[in-house]
């Protein structure tokens, strides 16, 4: 019950500070040199319910600082194109880190994938994810995908000038660079004509959002930040922020029931 009660408290301080949240013009053709341009406010925030197993056998040190940053950062222990490779606020990738095998994504395999870059290794399964999504009436588009060291340095400096030089509150929500997941090109944030391609705590209530939860893993995609899991994953829950991790190492983490932080942390000792 304490559990829940600290996992509902942290749910509800991190809505107050991610409520304003980053989309790309449409115009925008060149995202890897752009900087965030259009800002989403006055977002209606609904209670989440989200269907994860709950890890068992795991302890974890339950801070009020979940989103700190800790002192001692370290390099990753493998390869930036490991499809296992663990980056978070402790591992970082080195500035010079760009991943093998970026191709533009394309409008033939997912909506406004024409202004995106992700590695080729995942294109077929995010093919053949937005074909069933597709196929069960499900619009999804892609609105954010790699981004290098630079670009990442641009979106945290904005986002950190924008709470007002508050670091704390851009840690919530906006990864320092050499900490981002989209630096690996396998990373991918979702949105649906549901909410005008926008991302935000609206994309939590749609039927796309729903699909992903319950179908992504199928395609050895996983969501990075789940809902209630934020002083584990040191960031505030994105239901569009999905991560390849291939198609068996995704069904063994579903298999385990757990979230992609602990998993990956098994696999990177």
């Amino acid at each position: 019950m304490i559990e829940a009660l600290n996992n509902i408290l942290i749910y509800i301080s991190s809505i107050f500070l991610s409520v304003n949240v980053l989309t790309i013009e449409a115009n925008n053709t060149d995202y890897e040199d752009s900087i965030p341009t259009k800002i989403v406010s006055d977002i209606e925030v609904e209670e989440i319910q989200e269907s994860l197993v709950p890890v068992k056998n795991q302890t974890y040190t339950n801070t009020t600082d979940w989103w700190k940053y800790p002192s001692n950062i370290k390099a990753v222990t493998r390869d930036g194109n490991d499809l296992l490779v663990l980056v978070n606020k402790e591992y970082k990738l080195p500035s010079t880190f760009v991943p093998s095998g970026l191709v533009k994504v394309t409008d033939a395999v997912i909506r406004n994938g024409d202004k995106y870059y992700l590695r080729s290794i995942l294109i077929n399964d995010l093919r053949n994810l937005v074909t069933a999504a597709t196929a069960d009436g499900i619009d999804l588009c892609v609105i954010s995908a790699y981004r290098s060291y630079a670009t990442q340095t641009s979106t945290y400096n904005y986002w950190v000038q924008y709470n007002g030089g508050d670091t704390d509150a851009a840690d919530r929500i906006s990864a320092r660079p050499g900490h981002s997941q989209h630096q690996l090109g396998t990373a991918i944030d979702f949105s649906s004509k549901e909410v005008s391609d926008s991302i935000g705590t609206r994309f939590n209530q749609t039927k796309a959002s729903a699909w992903l939860q319950s179908n992504a893993y199928k395609y050895g995609f996983v969501i990075s930040f789940p809902y209630g899991y934020e002083r584990i994953t040191g960031f505030s829950y994105e239901s569009w922020h999905y991560r390849y991790i291939g198609v068996e190492n995704a069904q063994e983490m579903k298999n385990k029931g757990q979230i992609l932080e602990i998993y990956l942390e098994g696999k990177n000792p």
